[in-house]
C-alpha cells in the first residue's frame, strides 16, 4: 500500500478494488458491534444516551462506561472527519489504529461485553487480546 498520500489521493485510492484493505472497515464494524450491544440492552436510540443509561442503572461499571465513551469519541472523529479536506492518510490511519486500541481495551475489560457478546454468541475470548495492527 502506498504511504503518505494526500487526502484527495487517499479517497480516490479507497475505490481501487485491487487495493482494498479491511482494517478501516474492521474498526467501524467492531465499533458498531459495541454500540449495537449497548443500545440493545439499554433500549435507547443513541449510543451516548444508551451508555449513560447503562451507567446510571449500574449495568456497566464506570470503567466500562469510559471505555465505551472512548470508542464512541474516536469512532465519531474517524467517521465524520476522515473525508474532510486536508485529513491525510497518516491522520486517517492514526485514528483508525487508535480506535482499534480503544475497541480492544473495551473487549478486554468489559464483563458486560463478555456476557452479552462473547458468551451470548459463543465467541471464544482469549484471556489476553493482543493488538495486531496492519504493517
Amino acid at each position: 500500500m502506498l504511504k503518505h498520500l494526500s487526502h484527495e489521493d487517499w479517497v480516490i485510492r479507497q475505490f481501487d478494488v485491487n487495493d482494498l484493505r479491511s482494517s478501516y472497515r474492521n474498526v467501524i464494524l467492531h465499533a458498531s458491534i459495541i454500540e449495537g450491544t449497548v443500545r440493545n440492552v439499554s433500549s435507547q436510540g443513541k449510543f451516548k444516551q444508551a451508555n449513560d443509561s447503562l451507567k446510571k442503572s449500574r449495568t456497566i461499571t464506570p470503567e466500562e462506561y469510559r471505555a465505551f465513551e472512548e470508542v464512541r469519541d474516536v469512532r465519531n472523529k474517524l467517521v465524520h472527519e476522515s473525508f474532510k479536506d486536508g485529513y491525510t492518510q497518516d491522520e486517517i490511519e492514526d485514528s483508525r489504529d487508535t480506535l482499534m486500541k480503544k475497541i480492544l481495551t473495551a473487549y478486554r475489560i468489559s464483563t458486560f461485553l463478555d456476557n452479552r457478546l462473547f458468551k451470548k454468541y459463543g465467541i471464544p475470548r482469549p484471556p489476553k487480546i493482543d493488538l495486531k495492527l496492519p504493517a
